[in-house]
């Protein structure tokens, strides 16, 4: 009897230990490690419908998360387009402000480093990402969770949704979760594009609240598998340009295809795409086996365009993406924000997938100008342009201006449509 007591009590030892060192495995292959990595480009500046302005609320969202997640998870905070203007066209403007630590240690060097970002620069999403990668500590049992909260899309050279395919062949243990705080079609398609490739998660948020939810659901989402897609699709663009589009492997950069108002649609290997749209390019377009991948641009038109034409800016980046003119009244556009000149001043514009969108300048004339020419301003005293006996006539956005007739200013408001004909005595 007591032989078999001591195999029993030998056997239950034995049992204990597996347990304890399958669980102290599990619980090794379950730890997590997270890096939030915060855009503060230029474009966070937009406001929300609450009049927040995006970064505010992005500060205020990783300051609360920070503050309420578990004191031993470990965590870092990374930032970028905080450090240069716009006007640098800075690509490698990116920092780990925060390196990894319990967030015991380290939640109020993120809320201090958060309330410092200034919202400026460019969206280098390709570029952050490599780099974050890097941050993990080598912990080969541990999850490397990048949570990636942008309002844009890349802005800088390559292509985000390779890297992010690229990174997860390198570490299976790496997801990138990204989240769109605000975003608009192209920019929601590329970085969901981005988590697929990577085994991670979409989010999307329109709000404080709502980045806040997603913010918490990200970190606990666990990484996943990317799902393999092997034999042909096909790519469409409903109303393409007759001009065509180039259609380009993004991971070989090599051109492998055209589409156009003639032909449409074309049948390629699953993968990522780049298209050119005029001079822009939409990144991160992926064709997956069996199924069609549809792209709606949008078309802008002004109506009453000057013969000199209205260069239609990146509102973001600057970045021309097409000029239209009294020759060519209209232009196909990749959705999103731009700024479409008048002179020297520019005229907000939202482009929406598979609309268009019209713009119907005001227009000052002026009879029997004067050769030396007229000068308009704004109401602040900018100077936008000027009529003359060879250019009598200017289109301009609806606003409160001035016009110097023969010495003296005369000040005028504009109405969208309306003409207004000044004449020399």
């Amino acid at each position: 009897m007591k032989k078999i007591l001591r195999r029993c009590f030998g056997f239950l030892f034995i049992f204990i230990i597996i347990f304890l060192f399958q669980m102290k495995s599990t619980a090794a292959e379950n730890k997590k490690i997270v890096e939030i990595v915060l855009d503060a480009s230029g474009s966070m500046n937009g406001r929300l419908p609450s009049g927040q302005t995006k970064i505010e609320a992005a500060k205020e969202a990783v300051t609360r998360l920070a503050e309420n997640l578990p004191e031993s998870l470990v965590l870092a905070f990374r930032a970028y387009g905080h450090q240069s203007p716009r006007e640098k066209k800075d690509c490698q403007d990116t920092k780990l402000l925060t390196e990894f630590g319990a967030v015991s240690q380290v939640k109020g060097q993120i809320v201090s480093q958060v309330r410092g970002l200034k919202a400026q620069g460019y969206t280098p999403i390709t570029y952050v990402l490599g780099l974050a990668a890097l941050d993990f500590p080598s912990q080969e049992s541990a999850e490397n969770i990048i949570i990636l909260v942008s309002d844009g899309k890349e802005t800088c050279q390559g292509d985000p949704c390779v890297t992010a395919k690229n990174l997860k062949e390198k570490n299976v243990h790496l997801a990138v979760h990204t989240i769109g705080f605000g975003v608009d079609e192209t920019t929601k398609e590329q970085l969901d594009c981005i988590s697929r490739a990577s085994g991670g998660k979409f989010f999307s948020a329109d709000t404080l609240d709502e980045l806040i939810r997603v913010l918490t659901e990200a970190v606990s989402t666990a990484v996943g598998v990317p799902v393999e897609s092997a034999g042909p699709g096909w790519l469409k663009i409903e109303g393409a340009d007759q001009r065509g589009h180039a259609v380009i492997d993004a991971e070989t950069g090599k051109e492998v295809g055209s589409l156009s108002n003639i032909k449409s649609t074309i049948e390629l290997p699953a993968g990522i795409y780049n298209i050119t749209v005029g001079r822009a390019t939409w990144k991160s377009v992926e064709v997956k086996a069996g199924e069609t991948t549809v792209l709606k641009p949008g078309w802008l038109e002004i109506r009453h365009a000057s013969f000199q034409g209205h260069r239609v800016l990146d509102a973001e980046t600057g970045e021309e993406h097409a000029e239209i003119s009294s020759l060519a009244s209209s232009a196909t556009l990749m959705p999103g924000n731009y700024l479409v000149t008048f002179g020297q001043v520019s005229w907000p514009v939202t482009i929406e997938a598979g609309k268009t969108t019209p713009l119907n300048p005001g227009v000052v004339m002026v009879k029997r100008a004067s050769y030396l020419g007229h000068i308009i301003k704004t109401k602040e005293g900018k100077e936008v342009g000027s009529v003359s006996n060879i250019a009598s006539s200017m289109p301009l956005p609806p606003g409160e201006y001035t016009i110097e007739i023969q010495g003296k200013i005369i000040p005028f408001s504009l109405a969208e449509g309306q003409e207004l004909t000044f004449e020399l005595k």
